[in-house]
């Protein structure tokens, strides 16, 4: 079973989500780059203080933590928990934007066809129609991946995150892509923070266990696979990667 790219082909009736931040936000966050990760940390935690129920906060304290997540796994885990909890969400906007949907749809098709450097184009010149629209973000994110620019895809997929952070396709997707890349905390964190999202998806389990097996935690890669659907656990592919989680789990004892 391959982990496939999630694109967003915009229909005329989608209604999606804008960017949480602020011009003024990201204008603070500019001027606070030279300061230290454990700095801004402490700032932002004295804006939590002072609203402490607020989930668009904790939803950024969750992002500076994920940015040293060997360090701050659980903090960043817990964060976004809190903010799920509280009402995190996108806020809805019209961008029933013929222009952009068309410029989508035609990246798409290109990509289908193999030809990435093309799909790119197009899906930046969608950007030049609006900055705001997350399945443009995740398009080009999703195009980086196919030419193995792992970097460069998760980069775009984080402002995806940025602009709709309570979705489970667009987190599925950046956590399959730090898959590829092999950093697998942090595609852990990703998918970790998708049961938050909704309890009863399972999809995301094949994922969580490839990211399990990477860190060599056998184990917990084939409870990852048990709790797959029934007619993905008995897909050949997830079979055949059973039995390997398996025989290296025997092997490490």
């Amino acid at each position: 079973m391959n982990m496939t790219v999630r694109f967003m082909v915009i229909t005329a009736a989608a209604v999606l989500l804008p960017l949480l931040l602020s011009g003024g936000t990201q204008g603070v966050q500019g001027a606070q780059q030279d300061i230290s990760l454990e700095g801004r940390i402490v700032q932002l935690q004295q804006r939590v203080e002072e609203k402490p129920r607020d989930p668009d906060l904790h939803f950024e304290l969750s992002k500076l933590y994920e940015e040293d997540v060997e360090r701050y796994y659980d903090e960043a885990l817990s964060e976004f928990e809190y903010a799920v909890d509280n009402g995190l969400k996108g806020k809805s906007y019209n961008i029933l934007n013929r222009s952009v949907t068309r410029k989508n749809n035609k990246g798409v098709k290109l990509f289908e066809r193999g030809k990435y450097d093309e799909a790119i184009k197009v899906f930046k010149s969608a950007l030049e129609k609006d900055l705001n629209n997350p399945n443009t973000y995740n398009n080009l994110g999703c195009a980086y991946s196919a030419k193995e620019q792992y970097d460069k895809a998760i980069e775009y997929m984080k402002i995806t995150i940025d602009l709709n952070p309570a979705s489970v396709m667009f987190n599925q997707t950046i956590g399959n892509t730090c898959v590829k890349k092999g950093d697998f905390e942090l595609a852990l964190l990703t998918y970790k923070k998708i049961e938050f999202i909704d309890p009863e998806y399972n999809e995301h389990y094949y994922g969580m266990a490839r990211a399990y097996h990477g860190l060599e935690q056998f184990d917990k890669a084939i409870n990852a696979l048990d709790k797959l659907p029934r007619q993905y656990r008995e897909h050949e592919t997830v079979k055949t990667f059973r039995k390997e989680c398996v025989r290296l789990l025997k092997q490490s004892r």
